[in-house]
């Protein structure tokens, strides 16, 4: 037996050697001192507790966290009869700046305008991108010495513009003049946006006409539109020709939704290339498109 545990052991027995001389000074029955047992090294009180419950309470249920709004929300909400365009939009960035003179939180206002600009229909406008370049805090973020070119100076700041220059290059958008403006006033030439702004004027015009056959951004809503436009791209000889035909509704026919009479579209080599497949209803060729 150790040192350490001879003591305790004396403590233990000295505690209940003055409980029981307690109760003989104030005459109460053995049978009523409670037990105590001598505590070693690894115990604890809370395991001779007569009052703590075997069975553990069962855990508190998990509180449903609400999302908050996220800041500055309540700025594109103030958009009259709820519409959603880009004057609502460019109203909205005009009250952050008017209510908001030190600019505080204009980075979370741009990552949230970046956000939105789908919703109001502006990801392809680039007055809107230079305006929201516009909203960096000017002369403040520019590096001052050779250490903060090396490191990244206001990383945050120049993440944002990256963010916003990484949105144009996604969906299309060339910077201009205006553009690197701004990022020379904000950022400074030795900075990572600007860097940006030279790796996107590079390839962009390298990249602009590379696809021998572009597709139109905006497609064609018509049916008949659409289906020339997908038979222009899949006519190898551009010296054919695109003819539309349209047929008679047939007698069966009870639909007065779509009253439209039907079309056929063909491409030959000649303006007749298709007439051999037509039934001998079909009216002549309405409309027809050289592709070359």
């Amino acid at each position: 037996m150790s040192w350490t545990q001879a003591i305790l052991l004396a403590r233990g027995l000295s505690r209940g050697w003055g409980g029981i001389c307690s109760t003989a000074l104030t005459g109460a029955p053995f049978s009523q001192v409670p037990p105590q047992a001598p505590r070693g090294l690894h115990c604890s009180t809370a395991a001779h507790n007569p009052d703590s419950p075997l069975v553990p309470c069962p855990p508190e249920p998990q509180r449903v966290l609400v999302k908050a709004l996220a800041p500055h929300e309540e700025l594109f909400r103030q958009a009259p009869d709820g519409v959603r365009d880009k004057a609502s939009f460019v109203q909205a960035v005009q009250n952050f700046t008017q209510y908001n003179v030190h600019k505080r939180g204009h980075v979370d206002f741009i990552y949230l305008a970046l956000r939105k600009m789908r919703e109001y229909g502006v990801e392809r406008d680039l007055a809107i991108y230079n305006l929201l370049l516009d909203i960096f805090p000017k002369e403040v973020f520019r590096p001052r010495n050779i250490f903060h070119s090396i490191f990244l100076h206001y990383p945050r700041q120049q993440e944002c513009g990256i963010a916003v220059l990484e949105q144009m290059e996604n969906h299309g958008v060339m910077p201009n003049k205006e553009t690197e403006f701004l990022l020379i006033q904000i950022f400074g030439r030795k900075s990572y946006p600007m860097l940006k702004f030279v790796r996107m004027k590079l390839w962009f015009t390298r990249f602009k006409n590379i696809d021998p056959f572009p597709v139109p951004r905006d497609l064609p809503q018509d049916p008949v539109d659409l289906a020339s436009l997908a038979l222009r791209h899949m006519e190898p000889d551009l010296s054919a020709r695109v003819t539309v035909y349209q047929m008679p509704l047939s007698k069966d026919s009870t639909d007065a939704t779509d009253p439209t009479d039907p079309h056929i579209i063909g491409s030959g080599g000649d303006s007749r290339g298709v007439e051999p497949l037509l039934p001998d209803e079909a009216r002549p060729g309405l409309r027809e498109e050289q592709l070359g």
